[in-house]
């Protein structure tokens, strides 16, 4: 009895790990591919990354810490969308939030619906880039994205103080 209780208990337990096991096996493939996919085109640029860092499985982002290159892809569908951005123009790197307001029976809400850092210029008369972390649009949750470009705010402002 005890056998059969235990087996039973194991093929359960089975039963509900395996599809984890085996969805996260595909997502950590998938990344890899990604990453892959983006360090050959960063190659191509003749960039050397020494920073990086994929999330959702569509964005990553690298620094060429040598170069001051920011490297930023974001892959949805089979077109990459690829931006390289020259850091020595700019002072300054900071988080920015787009976010709405919803009323709940217990208070207003605040919901992120973009997430990006802003690079600002030395030159007041020169374009304001954003680089994307996150869009409402595109993902249905926040998760890790918020530690995520705070630690990229850091990373590129120390790039831009060296």
């Amino acid at each position: 009895m005890e056998l059969s209780s235990t087996l039973f208990g194991l093929a359960a337990m089975a039963v509900f790990v395996l599809p984890i096991v085996y969805l996260q096996g595909i997502q950590k493939r998938k990344e890899k591919v990604l990453f892959a996919e983006f360090l050959q085109l960063a190659q191509e640029k003749g960039l050397k990354v020494t920073l990086s860092e994929v999330w959702n499985y569509v964005y990553c982002l690298g620094i060429d810490t040598q170069s001051k290159q920011l490297i930023h892809f974001k892959k949805k569908g089979e077109t990459p969308e690829i931006r390289v951005i020259d850091l020595k123009p700019f002072k300054k790197c900071s988080v920015s939030k787009t976010v709405r307001t919803v009323k709940t029976n217990d208070g207003p809400v605040a919901i992120i619906e973009r997430l990006h850092l802003t690079l600002t210029p030395s030159n007041t008369q020169s374009k304001v880039e954003n680089i994307e972390f996150y869009n409402a649009d595109e993902s249905s949750s926040i998760t890790t994205e918020l530690p995520l470009v705070a630690k990229w705010e850091k990373q590129i402002n120390q790039a831009l103080q060296a």
